[in-house]
């Protein structure tokens, strides 16, 4: 089952932001985060606590720079690379390490502030 309001945001390689509705599974939620990122293996940039970057593996072979993605993570310290294909954003993960989606105050407070940059 879906949540009803988006609780992810994806930023393509060609600038455009995507709200996401994530499953609430945390199986499905996997599967879900591979097909928008499209990849078959996944890597996380933890931007902060409660703030997570999800990319391919692979992104710097198989995809173009994302400039959104990598501003995003310069705001946040991270400024020694570019950061290349779709991105997913999500909250931080759990005691048990699952991904969680963002919260409703967080998602439109980021959705303003990407939409800014």
């Amino acid at each position: 089952m879906y949540q009803t309001t988006p609780n992810a945001i994806l930023l393509t390689a060609d600038g455009c932001i995507v709200p996401i509705n994530l499953p609430e599974t945390a199986q499905d939620r996997q599967t879900v985060m591979r097909s928008v990122i499209r990849c078959s293996t996944y890597d996380c940039v933890a931007l902060t606590s409660n703030l997570d970057m999800w990319l391919d593996d692979e992104g710097l072979y198989r995809h173009p720079v994302n400039p959104l993605a990598t501003t995003l993570a310069r705001r946040f310290g991270f400024d020694w690379q570019d950061y290349h294909g779709p991105v997913l954003i999500t909250g931080g993960a759990d005691q048990e390490g699952t991904t969680l989606p963002l919260h409703e105050d967080r998602f439109a407070t980021l959705l303003t502030s990407l939409q800014s940059l």
